[in-house]
């Protein structure tokens, strides 16, 4: 199950779902059920242009915040209000859903784009010194592309980058570290020696020149080269 639809049928399927504050009151079905005083559309206000003052807004943004605080539904509600759909917006981007306006959830949504996502933690040695892992490292660091390190590891395309993205993780490093950026935390960690790692030859690539007229200038590039590659010599070319 998708965890849009988890997260609605955790919300719609709660036990106490039909005592939600802002379910229609059984005697005044136009009036909500946490307090008689808010009409149901206190949740989304109205929809016409300058149809509500700042003032009148407030007032009435603060009184259904409160319905929600006491609303037995109100975590699940909250979940769900901010879910966010495959164009990366917010799946309902109007009204008070557990307790947050419109706008506090899509600052919120903002801000979790902001902030980077947690590495992972580490895996112990033992999980990564397997005989597949330590084949696909050792592939990797002498080629480049996909291919040749599943052809070098002895294994299928797909079998090699399930492994690689496995070695990743259990390195610690975010899923989009870098050939080498693997390549150096599995020498840190003694899985490969330094001198088992091929650095690629330096390429002359010319540069455009910052005036008009002005000739390229010409400089030495070392695609994919690694720190620690200063103190260990290099056994060949990568792929």
């Amino acid at each position: 199950m998708d965890p849009v639809t988890a997260a609605y049928q955790a919300w719609t399927e709660h036990r106490f779902y039909a005592y939600r504050g802002c379910a229609p009151d059984a005697d005044t079905p136009s009036r909500a059920a946490g307090n008689t005083a808010l009409t149901l559309d206190a949740w989304t206000g109205t929809t016409e242009d300058g149809g509500e003052d700042q003032a009148t807004r407030r007032e009435r943004q603060d009184a259904a915040v409160e319905v929600c605080l006491n609303c037995p539904v109100m975590v699940q509600c909250d979940v769900y209000g901010g879910m966010v759909g495959a164009d990366g917006k917010l799946l309902d981007p109007y009204g008070i859903r557990g307790g947050r306006t419109a706008l506090e959830r899509h600052r919120l949504l903002v801000k979790s784009r902001k902030e980077p996502l947690p590495l992972p933690v580490p895996a112990p040695d033992h999980e990564l010194r397997t005989e597949q892992k330590l084949s696909v490292l050792r592939a990797l660091a002498v080629h480049e592309s996909p291919e040749d390190v599943a052809r070098a590891a002895g294994m299928d395309l797909r079998t090699a980058n399930w492994q690689r993205a496995r070695i990743t993780t259990q390195l610690g490093l975010s899923k989009t570290a870098s050939r080498a950026e693997v390549l150096e935390a599995a020498v840190a960690r003694g899985l490969l020696r330094a001198d088992e790692v091929a650095v690629p030859a330096p390429s002359v690539v010319s540069v455009p020149g910052g005036r008009r007229g002005a000739r390229g200038r010409r400089v030495a590039s070392v695609p994919g080269q690694l720190s620690f590659f200063e103190a260990g010599p290099a056994l060949g070319a990568a792929a």
